[in-house]
């Protein structure tokens, strides 16, 4: 790392990608392990053997449910299911059966048997072509490295300049700190203390439960670091911008004025700011307690609630009722504002182990959004009762995604009116996502049968350049996001709607770069949708244009 002469050292730049917005400066902290008992692991003795294993595996299963509760309380019983769901595999009796066999049949120890056979698991589960699955494969991991570390008496610690082996909860120094390691389990952002309020990590997906959980306390993490924790000295002072992927070593005093109220941002939630003239700026969701943020924020509706989001957080499909009730939490909460809500973007893949159903069609394997509602309509058939339900206690906007053709939407938006049959639906609107170069080719006989739309530009440009937005080596989407091809496209899209008199909203990571506004505004787009950390600078960013 390189340092200045004399006392002052050289600002760095780190670049990675963004997985939990927001922005802190603080100190580094270090992930470590603490070694705090005997270290025996005898083969010969199977009786002591599956003792210990059973001693770890129910202590490991309290732990769980202690943090169940306490996320409950922290967050909502949503968030609470993934550490339900983890202590259910720490009892569950097939996992178990397994694991003494290893030890009474196959002469291993415990520290061995619970290696061998959450291996196995784990990498059945990464060599599947479900995304799902492949997320679920990190629960797995979390569990066996719980165990082993359990077994082998070892205690996660973190340690910094001033202080080593401070336990997770609790930092004894007391300072405003940076966690970094290479990876970052689920319980991290739930047990570390206040004075943690960020996290920098090599190894996490934006979907993984440690990163869901980072956004729901409001504290921004960097991903995709390569050479942690090396790459960072011990004495730097360290600034995270979780909006834009960025780590910033020893920031100049240039650098922290970009940032005028860092020191209040970091775990606070985003900042408020009041309706601006000639542009709607809503807010996008993943949980329906997320809508908390979206008011805080004061946004004029909710722009995109990515419904998918329950389901891999419970890591099951909902029922109808507990659809219902999360659509209806989030329509009361913003009082008569607009909802739009897109309907399951899954790919089969990630519904197949909930479902159970093997696929006659190969093809069907690979189905995503609209595809995948039409070949599993029992899923869109559930969550358009729910929808319906809820659309009593406001307006609810049904966003379709992965629309390719005025067919297949139509087709979607008939199954949804059979099976909501006899309920109320003066509240339901029915609009598609302008997501794939197809939809966007037959944009003027979409909004003629559409009573909205919406361009959701991450899908949009990967598809449109064949770029990977999640790649943080890819060099080239500042010059896509100014792309003259990107801008016509975005601006024929609002002129198809305008034709028509219908609405046309914008959502994505470029909705909710300032920088963007303007030119938004100028394709004829009056209405974004963004994380609510970024409705107050692109309401700002309105203001100036």
């Amino acid at each position: 790392m390189p340092q200045a002469t004399g006392a002052t050292p050289i600002e760095t730049r780190l670049s990675g990608i963004a997985l939990s917005p927001g922005v802190a400066l603080g100190r580094p902290c270090f992930l470590a392990w603490r070694h705090n008992g005997p270290d025996s692991d005898t083969r010969g003795d199977t009786g002591e053997q599956l003792r210990k294993l059973q001693q770890s595996l129910d202590r490991l299963a309290g732990q769980r449910s202690a943090l169940a509760g306490e996320t409950a309380g922290l967050l909502g019983p949503e968030h609470a299911e993934i550490f339900e769901t983890h202590r259910l595999m720490l009892s569950d009796d097939t996992l178990r059966s397994q694991l003494a066999n290893a030890i009474e049949s196959g002469g291993c120890s415990a520290r061995e048997a619970v290696a061998q056979v959450l291996d196995g698991y784990r990498e059945q589960l990464l060599e599947t072509d479900s995304v799902y699955l492949q997320q679920r494969a990190a629960d797995i991991e979390e569990i066996r490295t719980a165990l082993l570390a359990d077994l082998n008496h070892l205690t996660a610690c973190r340690s910094c300049r001033g202080a080593a082996n401070c336990g997770i909860e609790r930092c004894l120094l007391g300072n405003d700190h940076i966690l970094i390691g290479r990876e970052i389990t689920a319980s991290l952002p739930v047990e570390t203390d206040s004075h943690t309020i960020g996290f920098i990590v090599e190894n996490a997906g934006p979907n993984s439960h440690a990163m869901i959980l980072a956004r729901a306390l409001h504290r921004p993490v960097v991903g995709r670091i390569r050479g942690l924790p090396d790459c960072i000295p011990a004495e730097a002072q360290l600034l995270v911008d979780g909006d834009n992927g960025e780590v910033i070593l020893n920031p100049t005093a240039e650098t922290l004025a970009r940032f005028p109220d860092i020191h209040n941002r970091a775990g606070a939630g985003p900042r408020g700011s009041a309706p601006v003239t000639g542009l709607k700026v809503m807010a996008n969701i993943s949980l329906s307690t997320d809508v908390g943020d979206a008011l805080a924020a004061g946004a004029e509706g909710v722009g995109l609630y990515r419904t998918e989001m329950e389901l891999l957080v419970s890591g099951r499909l909902l029922s109808e009722d507990e659809q219902t009730l999360r659509y209806s939490r989030v329509v009361r909460a913003m009082g008569g504002k607009p909802v739009c809500i897109r309907l399951l973007d899954l790919h089969n893949d990630k519904t197949a182990g909930w479902l159970g159903q093997a696929h006659e069609n190969p093809t069907d394997a690979h189905a995503h959004g609209g595809h995948l509602l039409l070949t599993r309509p029992e899923l869109l058939r559930t969550q358009a009762r729910a929808l319906a339900r809820a659309s009593v206690h406001g307006p609810i906007h049904v966003l379709y995604p992965m629309i390719v053709g005025v067919d297949q939407f139509l087709a979607l938006r008939r199954l949804f009116e059979e099976a909501v049959t006899g309920l109320d639906t003066r509240g339901l609107q029915h609009g598609v996502l302008f997501e794939v170069p197809a939809a966007c080719l037959a944009a003027s006989q979409l909004m003629r049968v559409a009573d909205f739309g919406c361009i959701g530009t991450n899908d949009l440009i990967q598809y449109l350049f064949g770029i990977d937005r999640s790649d943080a080596d890819s060099g080239s989407q500042y010059r896509v996001e100014h792309s003259g091809i990107l801008w016509e496209l975005i601006g024929n899209l609002s002129l198809a709607a305008s034709g028509v008199g219908k609405p046309m909203a914008i959502c994505g990571e470029l909705a909710g770069d300032p920088e963007l506004t303007g030119k938004i505004m100028q394709c004829g787009i009056a209405t974004i949708s963004t994380s609510p950390v970024h409705i107050a600078d692109v309401r700002l960013a309105a203001c100036r244009r």
